[in-house]
């Protein structure tokens, strides 16, 4: 577990746009993970960075790469970045195994690496791009919908 932590610390450091959402997003829940990670160490993995803010919104950024596992790192990324816009529209309530559901708001939004340069050059502000951010109005069991999706994933800090 020590050397996939140590991975997810050299990630959240050295893949790109990483800094930029924690720049954008300082105060906000956040997690870094790889998915696959220690599968068929020949094949491309898949960073992920989600990011709750706003009482009602969840952006995750992927971005496949290749992992050093000798030197427990990243080697470097082989794929697009894309990120992706949810609005949580309603919380469920938690089942008996303290999972939370929710639904989203239709549609969500799909963008890539240049309209991504274009939030940062703006300082976050994704109207830049077309997408108004409702981020005063913050969800009914919005936390708790948070903590249902984080409960189970390592957290790695930098």
């Amino acid at each position: 577990m020590e050397d996939y932590k140590t991975t997810v610390r050299n990630g959240i450091k050295t893949v790109p746009h990483v800094q930029e959402i924690k720049a954008i997003f300082p105060n906000a829940l956040t997690d870094h993970f790889i998915t696959h990670y220690g599968f068929d160490k020949n094949k491309p993995k898949t960073w992920n960075t989600i990011v709750y803010f706003g009482g009602r919104y969840e952006l995750k950024y992927k971005v496949d790469l290749m992992v050093d596992y000798k030197n427990d790192r990243i080697g470097k990324t082989v794929g697009k970045p894309k990120f992706f816009l949810w609005e949580v529209e309603k919380v469920f309530a938690a089942s008996p195994d303290g999972s939370v559901g929710g639904t989203y708001k239709a549609p969500g939004h799909q963008f890539g690496e240049d309209e991504w340069n274009k939030i940062v050059a703006a300082k976050g502000d994704f109207s830049v791009i077309g997408i108004t951010l409702n981020t005063n109005s913050p969800i009914p069991s919005f936390d708790n919908y948070v903590h249902g999706w984080r409960k189970d994933r390592i957290q790695v800090e930098p």
